[in-house]
């Protein structure tokens, strides 16, 4: 159990979100469809507290985050009197910038998969942006949001928008704010899978639970050399390989991948 969260049961007692671990799959629901699951105190802390321990957990192989009700995320919960006390009293105990914590998806070792159910605005766009993955209902809508209210977009979106879509793409989608559909956010990169709404879980868990199946080691590997060959040049990328490369040679999954391959088999990976 990280020390920041200690005394505290594994994936229960979270605050506006629910959590359910099952078949190596965690997934993870923002639970206040009244605010269309606004970024809440209790929201913020949730997901520091389910990225480590997901990352901490040998058994946890993938994480999915969706949203209850009609939306999932609408960012930055702007609620006044109570809500803001309780977000200032948040900012403390975070004991970091108030959405800093968002950078901490890309060092988690395992998949994160978005199942996007609704709409998606502001910092929730980040949220998803954040996500190695994102499946969209066919429902789903995207909205940057901040220039409709003269922000500067923020939480980490101008980092993530432009690396998903293209720097000019993702000034248009700054400027002008407009609503992007489910349909035109698979053309432009923005989600990876646009499915039928009543199919989202499903599809989603498809896919989780696939990528649960697989050699663990080598897909969370290949995930930290896909992040780190972003800001890498190609020389130094490829000595990083190699050392990964080590690495996994050492698991047992490599050398099962190979008797299946001699074998003519399907592979039965352990994760080890």
């Amino acid at each position: 159990m990280p020390r920041k969260f200690a005394g505290l049961v594994p994936y229960q007692g979270y605050e506006d979100m629910l959590v359910e671990k099952k078949d190596g799959v965690v997934v993870a629901t923002l639970n206040m469809p009244e605010k269309l699951n606004a970024l809440t105190p209790g929201i913020r802390i949730g997901l520091k507290r389910i990225l480590e321990e997901v990352n901490d957990d040998d058994d946890a192989r993938v994480l999915v985050i969706t949203g209850a009700g009609r939306g999932f995320s609408s960012g930055a919960d702007m609620g006044g009197g109570e809500a803001a006390q309780a977000q200032e009293r948040s900012r403390q105990e975070l004991m970091e910038s108030r959405f800093g914590w968002i950078g901490r998806f890309r060092t988690v070792r395992k998949p994160i998969i978005a199942a996007v159910n609704g709409v998606v605005a502001g910092g929730g766009l980040s949220l998803a942006l954040a996500c190695d993955v994102r499946v969209a209902s066919d429902q789903a809508r995207f909205v940057t949001a901040f220039l409709r209210r003269a922000i500067l977009p923020d939480q980490c979106a101008t980092w993530f928008l432009p690396r998903v879509v293209g720097p000019s793409r993702a000034l248009l989608m700054f400027w002008l704010s407009d609503d992007v559909q489910a349909e035109e956010a698979l053309r432009t990169g923005l989600v990876d899978m646009v499915v039928p709404h009543d199919q989202l879980m499903e599809k989603t868990l498809e896919l989780a639970k696939r990528l649960a199946a697989g050699p663990a080691v080598t897909i969370e590997l290949t995930k930290q050399a896909v992040y780190h060959g972003l800001t890498a040049t190609l020389e130094t990328q490829a000595e990083y390989e190699v050392g990964l490369l080590g690495m996994i040679d050492k698991t047992e999954d490599v050398r099962e991948g190979r008797a299946a391959f001699r074998e003519r088999r399907q592979p039965n990976f352990k994760g080890r």
